[in-house]
């Protein structure tokens, strides 16, 4: 954009870092990187940064009432719940000016062919903007820079914010129209101290206020100026000029001089000012001329001075003095516009460092937006401690379709809301219509699970399945499972021989050519009787045929027993738990099944409730990296529930569950060990965090890659509904509910 007093200006918005979470070496680094672009900028360059705090009302698509009636029922509710809990949207813009050059502007109007020279002049001055425009974003590319373009309306609509605190996406209209006639589309009455913003009526009208920083804290941190993240609309802006080195150094240096003329006793000052000149002097850092305000909207006077108040405190956490301004509200009003440089009423000579401090990039994790989401929308909407949006997702981001890895670890002790707020997520899902496949515990699930329509059977030791693996794996791909299944399962007893291992490959190929009438374990065993090994895999399988195990395996013919027909299906292990003969043998089957029913690659979820116990065993250590990888490329997501990283350590599988998930959510307990949480690799923020008390509070670390946020997990807005989410065996139901799918309606 070319402003009216010629200076040139870019902008582009940063994500910022997640710096309650994040590592604290990444987040000096970020600070270090701004002020270090900054001090390498020329005199003639500027920088605006704003900071845009508004109230933003999250939408999803709707869960369809066709695909579960309770799942949508309770996503209207939370919907509802989000929009009116007054969630903030923060967004963070840069802005970069290139002040044009008064004697160059001069020249050009005397030499001949004035206009022309003019054009090649702006054309030198656009490319070094933009030089140091993609230099400052690569400097920052930890904060996820985006450049702004006006045709986007991303820009106009943020410039414009700084007049309404709204945003809105605000395209351009056709043919050229002053900057100033795009974004200045209120009235703006000042009256002393306060200011109104005129809407289209009544109930559009804003009252605001501009508070400007007067005195800054002695010391910089970084943050020191997110006190003024505020659960109000405001725009928190600060501006920085660099001034000419030599200018700098000669002001430090009479500062220092004047200092010990009067034989002022700020020694540690002085050695500061010291220090600074040096550091002017080798170019590690500059000096500029700073300003910050804090413009506040409100829908009434009363709210305006409430706002006002905690603008007050914020300033004074900030170790600094922050004053409404009356008399110069409107410098102060319009100095927060890109290129206002004259208006700056209160500007102060800092350092680039100090900018960098003061702007810091800070951020909340905001999840992933709806087009960065594999299954065409987030899971559901979970406000932050911040009351900021957090888009949650299982999966990595990729493009709708994509094959992201999804597959999620959730640790929490007994009592901390693991699977209430596992079974909210699951019924957030419904929005995306996945297919979902759970393996509970204690039928800690049942009621959910039923409610959402789901089946839901419990596996009873001695009680036949109906199972028949020789039937559901006849052919040629079932043929090679077949025998590397029986192959382990009969391992337990004791290794195989070569010959053992070749009678079951032709017994398993002899399956699945005989009649499907005869591919049942008895028929199968008796193939194992002339096997020269004394008779031992025949007694072997005995087990399973009409020994102890005989109800496992002993469907015949066709196996139809084991459906995945409809959307949720559920199995209870816990009779099966501390079997590990028959929970591994029961489970690899099961598992088989599903990966016959996934190959349509619909969406899938597959939830196990303490995974660290269930997948215990050699087989499932072996298998589940491969299998993860099968689970990502067939559209699959893993949901592992534990409730504590020791049990992961204690479980053969638990290594490869740790590799295999990419979302992590951590319910914080004080008994969790900062020795124990280690294998979750998590930084020294999110250590402190999940190691510390929630003082009553719902909170949950949710990490995605390699970035995290601490969610509001408390889901009380759902009022009877959560009692069916963590209603378990259900003894607080209605009577027959089991037989009722609408049972929830009667809570």
């Amino acid at each position: 954009m070319l402003l009216r007093d010629g200076d040139l200006m870019a902008s582009f918005v940063v994500e910022g870092i997640a710096a309650s979470t994040a590592d604290e070496a990444d987040v000096d680094a970020l600070v270090l990187a701004m002020g270090q672009a900054v001090a390498q900028t020329q005199p003639d360059m500027g920088f605006y940064v704003h900071r845009f705090s508004m109230g933003i009302k999250p939408e999803l698509v709707p869960v369809d009432p066709h695909v579960s009636e309770f799942a949508a029922e309770l996503d209207k509710r939370w919907q509802s719940h989000i929009g009116d809990m007054g969630l903030r949207s923060r967004q963070m813009m840069i802005s970069i000016t290139m002040r044009p050059s008064k004697a160059a502007s001069a020249w050009a109007r005397f030499v001949s062919g004035g206009k022309n020279n003019q054009r090649d002049g702006l054309e030198k001055r656009i490319n070094r903007l933009n030089e140091a425009v993609d230099y400052v974003m690569e400097a920052l590319r930890p904060a996820s820079p985006a450049r702004l373009t006006v045709s986007g309306g991303e820009w106009i609509g943020l410039l414009r914010s700084t007049m309404t605190g709204q945003f809105f996406v605000s395209p351009p209209s056709g043919g050229f129209r002053p900057l100033a006639d795009m974004i200045a589309t209120s009235r703006i009455d000042f009256n002393n101290d306060t200011f109104t913003v005129l809407g289209s009526d009544s109930t559009e009208t804003r009252f605001g206020a501009v508070f400007s920083v007067k005195d800054y804290p002695s010391n910089t941190r970084a943050g020191i100026f997110d006190r003024f993240d505020l659960p109000y609309d405001l725009v928190v802006t600060q501006s920085f000029t660099p001034t000419d080195p030599i200018t700098a150094q000669e002001r430090i240096n009479r500062t220092i001089k004047q200092m010990s003329a009067a034989d002022d006793a700020a020694i540690s000052l002085r050695d500061q000012l010291v220090d600074a000149a040096d550091d002017v002097a080798s170019g590690r850092i500059s000096m500029g001329l700073h300003h910050a305000t804090i413009s506040v909207f409100a829908h009434s006077e009363a709210e305006l001075d409430t706002a006002a108040a905690a603008i007050r405190t914020a300033g004074q956490k900030a170790q600094s003095v922050v004053v409404r301004e009356d008399m110069g509200a409107r410098t102060a009003f319009f100095a927060q516009h890109p290129g206002n440089y004259s208006y700056r009423a209160r500007a102060a000579m800092i350092s680039s460092q100090n900018f960098a401090d003061l702007t810091a990039l800070h951020a909340m994790a905001s999840g992933l937006a709806q087009s960065e989401t594999p299954w065409g929308e987030a899971v559901t909407v979970l406000p932050d401690i911040q009351g900021e949006p957090y888009r949650f997702n299982f999966h990595l981001p990729g493009n709708l379709g994509d094959r992201t890895v999804g597959h999620t670890l959730v640790v929490g002790m007994t009592g901390a809301g693991k699977t209430l707020g596992a079974m909210f997520l699951l019924s957030q899902a419904s929005r995306l219509n996945p297919r979902i496949i759970a393996f509970d515990k204690d039928r800690g699930m049942e009621m959910p699970i039923r409610a959402l329509g789901g089946t839901y059977s419990a596996v009873r030791m001695g009680e036949p399945t109906g199972f028949n693996p020789f039937a559901a794996e006849a052919d040629e791909r079932g043929t090679a499972w077949l025998t590397h299944w029986l192959e382990s399962t009969l391992s337990n007893q004791g290794d195989l021989s070569a010959v053992q291992r070749e009678a079951l490959s032709n017994a398993t190929r002899a399956n699945r050519d005989t009649d499907p009438s005869l591919r049942t374990m008895r028929h199968f065993r008796s193939q194992l009787r002339s096997v020269d090994d004394g008779g031992d895999l025949h007694t072997r399988l005995g087990i399973w045929d009409d020994g102890q195990y005989g109800w496992l395996f002993s469907g015949e013919a066709e196996d139809t027993t084991l459906s995945f027909d409809r959307d949720v299906t559920a199995f209870d292990l816990t009779e099966i738990f501390d079997s590990q003969e028959v929970r591994t043998a029961w489970l690899a089957y099961v598992f088989r099944r599903i990966e016959r029913v996934i190959e349509d690659e619909r969406p899938t979820i597959l939830l196990i409730d303490e995974a660290w116990k269930v997948l215990d065993d050699p087989f499932f250590e072996a298998m589940l990296k491969d299998w993860a990888l099968t689970l990502r490329k067939k559209n699959v997501a893993m949901v592992l529930m534990t409730q504590r990283v020791d049990h992961l350590r204690q479980s053969a599988a638990g290594g490869s569950i740790l590799e295999s998930c990419v979302t992590t959510i951590v319910y914080p307990n004080t008994r969790f060990t900062e020795e124990e949480v280690a294998p979750l690799k998590l930084t020294d923020a999110e250590t402190s965090i999940v190691t510390a008390s929630t003082a009553g509070g719902r909170f949950a670390l949710i990490r995605s890659g390699d970035v995290s946020t601490i969610a509001n997990m408390d889901l009380s807005a759902l009022g009877p509904l959560l009692r069916v989410l963590g209603g378990g065996k259900g003894e607080t139901a209605p009577e027959g509910w089991r037989d009722n799918p609408d049972f929830w309606k009667e809570l």
